[in-house]
């Protein structure tokens, strides 16, 4: 993916585990007639370069990112 980071657990997954996590969480989002996609777009952190949750990140001990 030429838009991911090399921190992000999302962005470095293999095409066939991002389309099977891609339809579970789609059916999540249906199971919660879209409660769940307002709650992850409004009160979590997003990365600003691969726009992926913050808390898939890796980080170090120090709280800071690897890259």
């Amino acid at each position: 993916m030429a838009a991911g980071c090399r921190d992000c657990e999302r962005c470095t997954k293999s095409w066939l585990g991002r389309v099977l996590e891609n339809a579970a969480v789609g059916l999540m989002h249906v199971c919660t007639i879209g409660i769940s996609y307002l709650i992850k777009r409004g009160f979590r952190r997003h990365c600003p370069q691969c726009k992926h949750l913050l808390s898939r990140h890796a980080r170090r001990a120090d709280g800071s990112f690897r890259d």
